[in-house]
């Protein structure tokens, strides 16, 4: 079913556009700092600490009305993630060949791992606003889908147990991660005229994400299988300009 309104949408976006004008566009950029961090579905993984991040991008509204426009943008994110606590260790990171090769296939039980993943995300998305009130314009941008891809992964890996302690930086872990996930987001906010066709943008928008953002199948110390689901979840603080 997600398929197909998926496909509904990208083919009404794509007859929108072909009936469209230049007038009827408007383009932007966005600098958005964003707090990300983690969950699972394990009892036994918690989230420990959050990330700041930022994501950089270009935006573009193909506008249907006066209050209602189409969106769809370029975005770059980065340091997004969280930090995760495992109280049970063992082979957490399957795929990774650590810079310690002594912990390659069993991390020490009580271990933080701070995920710091960049992405590129491609989303699109439905905004309503009001009428211009003075200098303001109120927005909604919901319903807001995209896809994200991978294009980097990094992890600090610390704490341990007495006398088994570890202590990582900036470790690749790229290919535990999947290239692919769709997310989705809800943000609000305000929109400056400051003359002409250009306005500044400010909101605060939440962003969750479909499908486990960690591959994991690796054995824990307790002898279980890591089968849990991550998410990201995030904060983004949405500061940019169109025109």
């Amino acid at each position: 079913m997600r398929i197909i309104l998926s496909s509904l949408f990208l083919l009404m976006i794509q007859y929108s556009f072909s009936q469209a004008k230049v007038s009827d566009f408007t383009f932007g950029f966005e600098v958005s700092p964003t707090l990300s961090w983690m969950s699972t579905d394990n009892n036994l993984i918690n989230n420990n600490g959050a990330n700041l991040g930022v994501k950089l991008g270009t935006t573009g509204e193909y506008m249907l009305s006066e209050n209602y426009s189409l969106t769809a943008a370029i975005i770059f994110s980065f340091n997004q993630g969280g930090q995760l606590f495992y109280e049970s260790g063992g082979n957490l990171l399957p795929r990774t060949n650590l810079s310690d090769s002594d912990f390659n296939r069993s991390l020490p039980n009580n271990v933080d791992i701070r995920y710091k993943m960049q992405f590129l995300e491609l989303p699109i998305g439905f905004k309503m606003r009001t009428n211009q009130i003075g200098n303001l314009r109120y927005f909604a941008h919901f319903p807001e889908f995209g896809l994200i891809f991978n294009t980097q992964g990094r992890a600090n890996i610390e704490g341990g147990s007495s006398g088994n302690t570890i202590n990582l930086e900036n470790e690749n872990i790229s290919k535990e991660i999947p290239f692919l996930r769709i997310k989705w987001a809800v943000t609000a906010g305000i929109e400056y005229h400051v003359g002409g066709n250009t306005y500044l943008v400010g909101g605060l928008g939440y962003q969750g994400t479909f499908g486990d953002m960690l591959k994991g199948g690796g054995t824990k110390n307790n002898g279980n299988r890591d089968n849990s689901v991550s998410k990201i979840h995030a904060l983004v603080f949405k500061m940019g300009v169109t025109f």
